[in-house]
């Protein structure tokens, strides 16, 4: 007989935002309740539910696996995920469940927060400043990839050179202790929030564009670029939670929760 896998004890989140809905997967499903994940994969194509409620709660996407292989995998909605777990017997199976349903429920409220804060026309005012900034970064940091090209110092993509800038910047001014997406991380960001990441991103194609016509290797110029933002980051407060204000955390306290991330307790 082919012993069960043992319920995963890793901490991490259990539900995540994307698109503006929460998530989770089949693997973490696997993982957190002992399972084998070709057998949830079976599961979850065996369930004989409505073509819309599929749609609209199980969708088909894919991972890397550690010997770099894509294997499928789907996102489950709230509903999808209790679907498929309903028949999940035992006691660490019950206590698994409530860990999903309580991380589906604080997903939820982060959403009702987010929406009531984009209606905030000082929420909007600061997102189109980010987007005046953002483009100003894109564009200094093409100019830059682009140079280091015709030098033949680098062949990678000017995408990866956009992607690697912005984690740079986002990874200065926030905690992402779960790798949340930068597009995840910027919707649930406050107004004031916004207008420092807008500031950071100019601080960092400053420094970029300082260095355009100066020959220096490209490696160089991020570094110094990264010690720009980086010194932007501690001058105006260091590391922040997405979605938290400073003025709100020190009127909670230390005690008040830091992790906005739906995760296991």
């Amino acid at each position: 007989m082919v012993a069960r896998k043992p319920p995963s004890t890793t901490a991490g989140p259990l539900v995540e935002l994307d698109h503006g809905e929460a998530w989770t997967t089949s693997r973490l499903v696997a993982e957190k309740f002992g399972k084998k994940h070709s057998d949830v994969i079976r599961a979850i194509k065996k369930k004989r539910c409505s073509p819309e409620f599929a749609r609209r709660n199980f969708a088909l996407s894919e991972y890397v696996d550690p010997s770099g292989r894509t294997v499928p995998m789907y996102r489950l909605s709230r509903d999808g995920f209790s679907l498929v777990v309903m028949g999940f017997t035992g006691e660490a199976a019950v206590a698994w469940q409530e860990r999903f349903i309580a991380a589906f429920n604080k997903m939820e409220r982060e959403l009702r927060r987010i929406a009531e804060n984009k209606a905030l026309p000082d929420w909007q005012e600061a997102r189109q400043l980010g987007k005046a900034e953002r483009r100003e970064l894109t564009d200094v940091v093409q100019e830059h990839a682009l140079n280091a090209q015709a030098r033949g110092d680098s062949t990678t993509p000017v995408e990866r050179w956009i992607m690697a800038a912005t984690k740079t910047v986002s990874a200065a001014l926030f905690e992402n202790e779960f790798c949340e997406s930068i597009s995840g991380i910027r919707e649930r960001l406050t107004p004031r929030q916004l207008r420092r990441l807008a500031m950071a991103e100019e601080v960092y194609a400053g420094a970029i564009a300082s260095y355009l016509d100066s020959g220096l290797h490209h490696k160089l110029v991020n570094a110094e670029a990264k010690r720009a933002v980086l010194a932007f980051a501690s001058m105006t407060g260091g590391k922040e939670v997405p979605g938290v204000d400073v003025s709100a955390r020190m009127r909670l306290g230390r005690a008040a929760p830091r992790r906005l991330a739906a995760e296991v307790c």
